[in-house]
């Protein structure tokens, strides 16, 4: 009972230090508070004589530079300034910063207002002052007030005679003589006296409330002192009874109240009686029971969580990870890993370890090669014998030497070795570590004994289902993924493309849709084989997996086709990642010894704005992709409604073309061709028109093109042929002189292996020499395949037919093939003649031309001749014919014939 008594006791003193410890400091923070309340009055009446002081000097500041310049801008400053000072106009915030500012020339006020209006000797009344300070203020005041009189002086002379220069000298002195300047002095004296009073009246009071708040620290210290000494002793009698800090007792009983009882007792001096003492005596009474029952109760709790293990776990990692938990968590053993075998390197490889001890297994060495000693042990053993092996003393045991040091180290005693099997052989080997001999008891064989056996039954389990995935897996890919790439197919897409649009018609977000085709990959197939070919393709879909974000999907179409989807995609961010693309694309592939390179061409629709399906998106961003191409390849197209129309009209015109002829929608047009210094006609150039029963005239660079694409311009190029030939022979028969007639031949045309015997049998059946046609080669279709084309051009040459080369410049001829060629005509492109008169350049060329042609003995005519200017210089220069709108521009047949009976008359009158 004493040392409780003496616990009471001591709160009572407790309690009365504290409530000292109060008083002393209240009082503290009264004198406190007082030494800041006369330090607040004491900036306030420096800020107020500041103001009264400062708003003198604006005063004389205003009214001087109002004498000097005679700005009445300066005397409203000057007036308002006074209002603020006498409360007639409200003070504005921060006044006293901005007294210079306030009175600008700009007369602009930035800044707000107080509320109220007081004047500043009010605000000096209220300010707390004592009768002797507030005179020296009110004297100041005064005084300022008799200097405005002089100021107001000084304004009145110059507004009486503002242009009088001795009006504004005697204003300018009033301002500046000894009396003015002695009634400034006058303010400061005063102010001067204010300040002094106030400091020592402050200085006095703050020194009184600084005396107090010494005394009461040093009291509150000394306090401070006591309540920690009683705070001390009261501690030290707490832990006389309790035995222990009241931490320990309070972990001891929550471990107590939670079953363990196996935490460490720290032995302390206390009485065999203290609350410590028969907490210990409880928990070793109670640790003594707990043992009993423990061991079998944690086996079979392994058992139990293992099952549920195998039940639950769906791979065989999550397993192994759970079985490793299970035996430290439930088993009450020190450490679990298991380690799967590698037969060919003979080792084991651990993949799943848990336990204190834990470090343990690092750097371990082990082996299940017989020859080896570090197969001596659990592991190396297990796996050999296909059995479970026990090592009950394993800091110790001969066999077990390797692994004495790190055994001892982490308190690893006993070891068990369990071999896991798949299918009867054995894949991993499960190895559990004690601190005692005591666990691997008979109880504990059999139940690991039974794991075991559940264990192999889930592996076996696994691998039936591990095979069953891979087939299903197999059977999706080759479902919906491309063989060659990897890459989704349509299927796929297909149903991606679904996902994307519910997603985006949910959420109002764009997609972007990306048509994509290989440029000139036909050609690389044909020249380097199709091994080359698909390694190229399998390297351009990994460069555009590459560039896509992990939402965005691509697809191989077929062939060299792909397309990608770009969800939440604007047309903006579109162009960003086609321009990614297309420089992705470009960098050189490498392939063995071989170093390819290829562009793509790309087309991009947005959804909704360009097709809101699949079939309409795609189908768009196919034609865009083809107009791409169209405008060069490497590049990249934004379909556009034009293109829609185009695309409709162009299938349109290709339907109609098939019956173009038997409709007799096709007519031969004919343009002169003239001997440049005979100015006679020499011969004619069939040109095709079609004049269109919906769309009307439709220029030939537009639907000759669609002809060649779907294969019509064989049918429609003999036609022309026909037509042009007989046309000539007409002509011959209606008594006109013979001339040549220039038929232009398409690549299609020119290919073909009989072109000489179908050209040989029109001109038979026209009864047309050969001599009088003329058969036009572009450039690039003669330096397309020029061995082909030489050979095909002798065989011609051999019929008697004439070939002249067409748009010449715009190619890349080879002088040396030139020279192999049978031409006898070289036909310069109207894009030099143009602006033959005015650049140096077209000049340097067609000259060049024309020089050229005359070394190798060739003809030269120039098209698109229009002006007397362009006839003038090509016939300085010696070019051979002209042809152009200067004479005449294409005509049928009829207006033909009437333009040549003209231009003969002309002819014989000159």
């Amino acid at each position: 009972e004493k040392p409780l008594y003496n616990i009471d006791k001591n709160i009572v003193q407790i309690f009365l230090a504290s409530l000292f410890l109060v008083i002393f400091f209240t009082l503290h923070s009264l004198s406190q508070k007082e030494i800041e309340e006369e330090d607040h009055l004491r900036i306030q009446s420096f800020k107020l004589s500041y103001e009264l002081r400062q708003s003198s000097d604006d005063l004389t500041r205003m009214v001087r530079t109002y004498i000097i310049t005679k700005n009445s801008l300066y005397k409203e400053h000057y007036l308002e300034i006074l209002d603020i000072r006498n409360g007639v106009h409200p003070r504005p915030l921060h006044y006293e910063d901005t007294y210079w500012n306030l009175v600008m020339l700009d007369d602009k006020r930035p800044y707000l207002y107080e509320e109220g209006s007081l004047s500043l000797i009010e605000r000096m009344k209220n300010a707390g002052f004592t009768q002797e300070e507030f005179a020296m203020l009110e004297k100041a005041k005064q005084n300022s007030d008799e200097l405005t009189k002089l100021e107001y002086q000084a304004m009145k002379l110059i507004e009486d005679s503002a242009s009088s220069h001795e009006t504004q000298e005697k204003a300018i002195k009033i301002l500046h003589d000894e009396k003015y300047h002695y009634a400034k002095k006058a303010i400061m004296q005063p102010i001067t006296k204010f300040t002094q009073l106030i400091k020592e009246r402050t200085n006095q009071k703050a020194s009184q409330a600084n005396t107090l708040a010494i005394i009461t620290q040093v009291l509150l210290g000394f306090n401070i002192l006591i309540l920690l000494f009683l705070l001390w002793r009261l501690k030290k009698l707490s832990f006389s009874i309790l035995g222990a800090p009241l931490q320990q007792i309070h972990a001891q009983l929550t471990n107590i109240t939670q079953g363990n009882f196996k935490t460490e007792l720290i032995a302390h001096n206390h009485s065999t009686n203290s609350i410590y003492a028969l907490l210990s005596k409880a928990q070793l009474h109670l640790q003594a029971l707990q043992e009993k029952n423990q061991h079998i109760s944690n086996l079979y709790s392994l058992l139990s969580q293992c099952n549920q293990a195998i039940v639950r776990s769906n791979h065989q990692q999550e397993l192994f990870d759970s079985i490793c938990l299970n035996a430290v968590k439930y088993g009450g053993f020190e450490l679990a890993w298991i380690g799967l075998v590698n037969e060919r390197t003979k080792d084991i490889n651990i993949i799943s370890v848990f336990g204190k001890a834990s470090e343990y297994v690092k750097n371990l060495p082990l082996s299940i090669d017989k020859n080896n000693i570090n197969s001596k042990g659990p592991v190396g053993q297990a796996y050999l014998t296909k059995e479970t092996q026990y090592f009950m003393d394993f800091q110790n045991s001969l066999s077990t030497s390797p692994w004495h040091e790190y055994a001892k180290k982490f308190h690893l005693v006993s070891v068990v070795g369990i071999p896991l099997l798949e299918n009867g052989k054995v894949i991993a080997i499960l190895t559990i570590y004690s601190s005692s001999k005591k666990l691997f008891n008979d109880d504990a064989k059999k139940l690991l004994q039974e794991m075991s056996l559940d264990i192999n039954f889930a592996l076996d389990n696994f691998a039936k289902e591990e095979l069953r995935k891979q087939n299903i897996e197999h059977i999706y890919t080759l479902a919906h993924y491309d063989h060659l790439t990897q890459l989704a197919n349509r299927s796929f897409f297909e149903e991606y493309f679904k996902q994307t649009l519910h997603f985006s018609q949910r959420n109002e977000q764009n997609f972007s849709l990306m048509f994509i085709d290989l440029d000139n990959f036909k050609e690389i197939n044909d020249t380097l084989g199709h091994s080359i070919g698909d390694a190229l393709l399998i390297e351009i879909a990994h460069r555009l997996k590459d560039e896509l974000r992990e939402e965005d999907t691509v697809a191989r179409q077929g062939g060299d086709e792909f397309i990608l989807l770009f969800p939440n995609t604007d047309a903006k961010a579109a162009s960003q990642i086609a321009h990614k693309l297309l420089n992705s694309i470009i960098k050189p592939f490498r392939y063995k010894t071989q170093v390819l390179r290829t562009t793509i061409s790309i087309g991009i629709t947005v959804y909704p704005d360009d097709g809101e399906n699949i079939e309409i998106l795609a189908k768009n961003a196919d034609t865009a992709m083809y107009k791409a191409k169209e405008n060069g390849k490497n590049r990249y197209h934004f379909y556009t409604q034009t293109m829609h129309d185009t695309s409709v009209r162009n299938l349109q015109l290709s339907n109609d073309l098939h019956t173009a002829i038997d409709k007799d929608e096709l007519e031969v047009y004919y343009q002169p061709q003239i001997a440049t210094k005979s100015e006679k006609i020499i011969g004619a150039e069939a040109l095709l028109r079609w004049e269109h029963p919906t769309f009307g005239f439709v220029p030939p660079d537009e639907f000759i093109p669609i002809a060649e694409a779907n294969g019509l311009i064989l049918p429609i190029g003999e036609w022309v042929l026909r037509t042009a030939t007989a046309q000539t022979k007409q002509w011959m028969l209606e008594g006109h002189e013979p001339i040549l007639i220039a038929v232009n031949i398409s690549a299609l045309q020119f290919n073909l292996p009989n072109i000489a015997e179908i050209i040989e049998e029109v001109l038979q059946k026209n009864a047309l020499s050969p001599e009088y046609l003329e058969l036009e080669l572009t450039e690039n279709l003669a330096m397309k395949n020029p061995q082909k084309v030489i050979e095909t051009m002798n065989h011609l040459h051999d019929k008697g037919i004439r070939m002249s080369i067409d748009d010449f410049g715009t190619g890349y001829s080879s002088l040396s093939y030139l020279k192999k060629f049978k031409v006898y005509k070289i036909k310069i492109d109207q894009s030099f003649v143009r602006d033959i008169t005015v650049d140096a350049d077209d000049k340097a060329i067609v000259h060049s031309i024309i020089s050229m042609a005359k070394g190798l003995g060739l003809t030269t005519i120039a098209e698109g001749v229009e002006t007397i200017d362009q006839l003038e210089y090509l016939q300085k220069q010696g070019c051979d014919e002209i042809q152009g709108y200067y004479y005449s521009k294409p005509l049928p047949a009829k207006e033909f014939a009437i333009f040549r009976n003209e231009l003969e008359k002309q002819s014989l009158k000159t």
